[in-house]
Parts: structure tokens; sequence; C-alpha cells
């Protein structure tokens, strides 16, 4: 298994940095209660990607000190495509300024094809993990930046 941590500031409170995870994730649940998205994999130093499906289990909870909501967060291919498995957490925290807030996606995935993975994982895989979870962080983050203009506009008469 391999460690992964990715971030990305959101444009707003930690409050709103929650509520738009959460609904991001019930926006796209099916009635089984499982997302399905497709992940973009950008190949790299380029502007071309390619999608893989996977399979999205995404729950409400607390962590380990009961401190702070989170969501655990799981991925797997939809099929049988060659796409790492991922467990992990993601969380909405703030610094300083309340108007501006970070999400992390923080868990551990493994590599498929076993020894072959691991290898082409030192390699070159672990950057394009990290370049996957950045690219599912920037469209968490779209999705809620819009949905707070929204409400902001919705608030003001708009």
């Amino acid at each position: 298994m391999r460690e992964l941590r990715e971030q990305t500031p959101v444009e707003c409170t930690v409050d709103d940095a929650e509520a738009g995870l959460r609904a991001f994730f019930a926006a796209r649940q099916d009635a089984d209660g499982v997302t399905r998205m497709r992940l973009r994999v950008p190949m790299d130093g380029s502007s071309l990607s390619f999608e893989r499906e996977v399979r999205v289990e995404a729950r409400e909870g607390r962590d380990d000190d009961s401190l702070n909501n989170l969501m655990r967060i799981a991925w797997e291919p939809e099929s049988s495509v060659v796409f790492p498995r991922f467990e992990g957490t993601m969380l909405a925290w703030g610094e300083d300024d309340p108007g501006k807030s970070f999400i992390e996606l923080r868990g551990h995935y493994t590599p498929p094809l076993g020894a072959a993975g691991q290898v082409f994982d030192e390699a070159i895989g672990y950057e394009i993990a990290r370049a996957t979870a950045r690219e599912f962080l920037r469209d968490i983050k779209r999705d809620v930046e819009a949905r707070v203009r929204f409400k902001k506009k919705v608030s003001n008469g708009g």
C-alpha cells in the first residue's frame, strides 16, 4: 500500500466546504448509495488525459479523536480495468482566514498487478496517482465554490 495526501484551497468557510463535500457525493449517488464516477488520469506534461470509471463509496464520519467531520472514502475500478483501489478520508479544514478553507484527500492505495504494479508505481505510478488525486480535488473545488456562489446569489435576492 502506498500513502497519498493531496489538498486544494477552496474560497469558502469550512462549514460551506463540509456541506459542499456532502452535496458533491450525494448528488452523484445511485439508489444503492454508491457513486459511480469517471476519474481523470492526466498524462505527464501534457493536456491529455484518460478516464477510468470507479465505484466510490463515501460516508460521513468523525476523525479518530472525534474532533472533526470527515468523509470516509473508498474507490475501486468499476470493471476489470487496471486501476488502483483507494481507501482514505476527505476533510475540510481552515487556518486564519475564515473565508478560505482546504479540502484534503488522505489515504492509501494499492497498485494493481501485484509485483509488476509495484515496480510501475515506484517508477511513475505514484506521480500519476498524485495527479489523479489533484484532478479529483479540482472537480470537487469547482463544485463546492459554484454551490457557495449560488447560495450567496440567492441570499442576496439574485
